[in-house]
């Protein structure tokens, strides 16, 4: 189950895990290893093997620090050219931008770029490109040197020069080549810079990622709008640390991915059939709103419903036959295609037979429908039957039962 936590509780968790032994140095290096791990990936999917360019824009924190472990790595495990850009000095003793330099990256510094010149050329010359500025604490608005470097990253890769990544597509009959023109692949580290993972709050200037590599557990953020445009892909790695950790273990939100629904969803039966699986009908549909019936229809079989029946006005029934074959179909009283109020009594003695009734997609605005539904939810003038339709139906029905004695 893949957790969402704010960037507190993400504090918390990471204090609770160096606590219990995973040490912050650890964590970043595995967070390294995560996001090298999706960069040659990347190579391999582009075919670039001996000829990458890798550009890691390095920031002041732990978000830097994952970012020249995860040069470092690359350099050891591919023949990738790789080039780190820092945007404050890091202390030469720091031993993630040691590992760096051992590897001979090329290594330059904010400080010692005018007008960005060397950032411009290392952004537009990439093939793929490591965001590695700005993690989860990140305060907006950016300034000063963080948003002049954005500002000339996000100018690099307007004016970056298309770079071909040959393939070749073979077919039985005539093999032929085919370019792909691609900009740098950007991949995030925890979150695009500029992003701000408890709001979805975006930067003007943040970068937008073709993927992102977060850490530990998603973000709100990454989800909200306008900030889960900038995300791209998300991958979460896990980095090591146990689910009963402290904050995590505690979190009650979660991501509901394919994973996730598929183990929640109970096993059927060999012996079973449409029946088991309950029934739907479906009340909708007029002249001026064929389709709307039919995606409920559709969404009531994909959600697991056996049996679904559509009851509707005949002009809108052979549109939607033909597309939904396993539906059965009720056609009803109409007034120049839109349902009428003679439906009532038809709708209420088939609504009996099911487990479900949805009433509502694409009925129109015509009165004589308006009047159908007043007198499908409205029991007061009939006798009780056998099923209420409504909330108000369902209040007479309980004040009957409060009335009638209670059996022995």
């Amino acid at each position: 189950m893949i957790k969402v936590v704010d960037v507190e509780t993400m504090r918390r968790i990471e204090a609770s895990a160096d606590a219990a032994g995973i040490s912050y140095d650890t964590m970043m290096q595995h967070a390294g290893r995560a996001v090298a791990m999706r960069v040659l990936n990347a190579i391999n999917a582009r075919n670039l093997f001996n000829e990458a360019r890798v550009t890691v824009l390095v920031g002041p924190g732990n978000n830097g620090g994952d970012g020249l472990v995860a040069a470092r790595i690359i350099a050891q495990e591919s023949d990738a050219v790789v080039r780190c850009y820092l945007l404050k000095r890091r202390d030469e003793n720091d031993p993630n931008l040691k590992g760096a330099r051992e590897m001979g990256l090329f290594i330059a510094n904010a400080e010692d770029d005018q007008r960005y010149r060397v950032l411009y050329n290392m952004v537009a010359s990439a093939h793929i490109l490591i965001d590695a500025l700005f993690g989860i604490g990140v305060h907006l608005p950016l300034s000063g040197d963080a948003g002049k470097v954005l500002r000339q990253v996000e100018q690099a890769l307007s004016e970056a020069p298309d770079i071909a990544l040959e393939s070749v597509m073979v077919t039985p009959a005539s093999p032929e080549p085919a370019v792909e023109i691609a900009p740098p692949y950007i991949i995030a580290v925890d979150t695009p810079s500029g992003l701000d993972t408890d709001t979805g709050a975006l930067d003007k200037h943040a970068l937008h990622a073709d993927e992102t590599v977060t850490f530990i557990a998603a973000k709100p953020g990454l989800f909200l709008f306008p900030g889960a445009e900038a995300v791209g892909k998300l991958s979460i790695a896990r980095i090591g640390i146990p689910d009963d950790t402290e904050g995590l273990m505690s979190e009650k939100r979660f991501v509901v991915d394919a994973e996730t629904v598929r183990e929640r969803l109970p096993k059927r039966s060999p012996g079973s059939h449409k029946g088991t699986f309950g029934k739907v009908l479906v009340v909708g549909g007029s002249v001026n709103y064929t389709g709307a019936p039919g995606l409920c229809a559709e969404a009531s079989y994909r959600v697991g419903a056996g049996l679904v029946t559509v009851g509707a006005p005949p002009a809108v029934i052979p549109v939607l036959g033909a597309h939904l074959l396993e539906a059965t179909w009720v056609i009803l009283p109409h007034d120049m295609g839109v349902i009428s109020a003679g439906a009532a009594p038809v709708i209420r003695e088939e609504a009996a037979k099911v487990n479900a009734l949805l009433i509502g997609p694409g009925l129109g605005r015509e009165d004589t429908t308006r009047e159908m539904l007043e007198r499908l939810l409205d029991t007061s003038g009939e006798k009780r039957a056998r099923r209420a339709i409504g909330f108000g139906g369902r209040a007479e029905e309980t004040a009957a039962e409060a009335q009638s004695p209670a059996l022995p």
